[in-house]
């Protein structure tokens, strides 16, 4: 089992479900970071957050930091988000038994500072399970955000190196294919976050 697993995929398909699932309680112990919808105390949608990795597994005293708000349209994105703690959250990854990405290839793409801490953890030893947008749902982001050319360019080199890398696999889910992405995660679970006694 490759070291660094991604699974990539249409939007909503389950694929950051699936990766919680798997893991159960050893995402508590992991590294990384995870996104998600969060809303307003009247139950309004505000839009999509950062929060580390362990948060998603139940650890508390982490602040979810909004960086797509979803109150207006277009929505409006805060970059700062990824340079200070998406940054941080990739670099404290280290100190930790394995990581989580959930998910990489977006809008994140256009900070230098993340991009360069990416590449640093992406050429560790340390374990990744992750997310990564698809090039179609990155191209859609694309055209709904209007970052330009240049993002178009980061994403085709985040895939194309994913793609070359040896110690990296890309599980593309397709229609009808929830059965082996759980096998393929469950398998990458149980060698590299189940070393660790979780």
């Amino acid at each position: 089992m490759k070291r660094h697993l991604f699974l990539c995929g249409p939007a909503f398909c389950g694929k950051s479900g699936l990766i919680r699932t798997c893991l159960g309680t050893a995402l508590s112990a992991a590294g990384g970071f995870a996104t998600g919808l969060s809303a307003s105390e009247d139950g309004g949608l505000l839009g999509c957050t950062l929060f580390p990795a362990a948060a998603a597994g139940g650890v508390e005293g982490f602040e979810k930091a909004l960086f797509l708000d979803l109150r207006s349209m277009p929505p409006k994105h805060d970059s700062e988000v990824f340079r200070g703690v998406g940054t941080q959250l990739l670099e404290e990854a280290a100190y930790y038994p394995f990581a989580v990405l959930d998910e990489i290839g977006g809008m994140d793409l256009i900070i230098p500072q993340f991009r360069v801490a990416l590449d640093r953890l992406l050429d560790s030893e340390l374990p990744i399970l992750g997310v990564l947008k698809s090039a179609e749902a990155a191209e859609d982001l694309r055209r709904l955000l209007g970052p330009g050319e240049r993002f178009r360019a980061f994403s085709d080199r985040l895939h194309s190196r994913l793609s070359g890398d040896p110690k990296a696999e890309i599980l593309n889910i397709e229609e009808n294919a929830e059965q082996e992405a759980k096998e393929a995660v469950s398998a990458w679970v149980c060698e590299y976050a189940s070393l660790n006694g979780f």
